[in-house]
């Protein structure tokens, strides 16, 4: 019995550690979506992704999916992966923002906008 229990804390301990890793890509991911950086914004989602799934199918294996002491790792891995599905299905954030020179004062100063698209 007393091996069950730490072996369920050490699985709680590294699952904490990636479901904060989780979050953190989630934040980067944010972060160059919202600054127009497609190349970084693909990486991080992909790897958010791939350690969300990884976090819950080894839950899954481990047979602590839907135990009550660990349904809040599974519930934050579930709410990463949520949430960057739909922000990329959903194409947010990622204004596309141009600069125009035809636009532009004629002081030489740089005119940005913003489009939308019409859904």
């Amino acid at each position: 019995m007393a091996k069950n229990r730490i072996r369920y804390k050490q699985l709680e301990l590294y699952l904490t550690y990636a479901l904060l890793a989780d979050a953190a890509l989630f934040v980067f991911f944010l972060l160059f979506a919202g600054l127009g950086i497609a190349w970084a914004k693909i990486i991080f989602a992909v790897l958010a992704i791939v350690l969300s799934i990884a976090c819950l199918a080894v839950l899954y294996l481990s047979r602590e999916l839907l135990r009550r002491r660990s349904l809040w790792i599974t519930a934050g891995a579930a709410a990463v992966l949520v949430c960057i599905l739909f922000s990329l299905l959903l194409k947010f954030p990622s204004p596309s923002i141009h600069e125009t020179e035809a636009n532009s004062p004629s002081d030489g100063q740089t005119t940005f906008y913003c489009e939308e698209s019409v859904i």
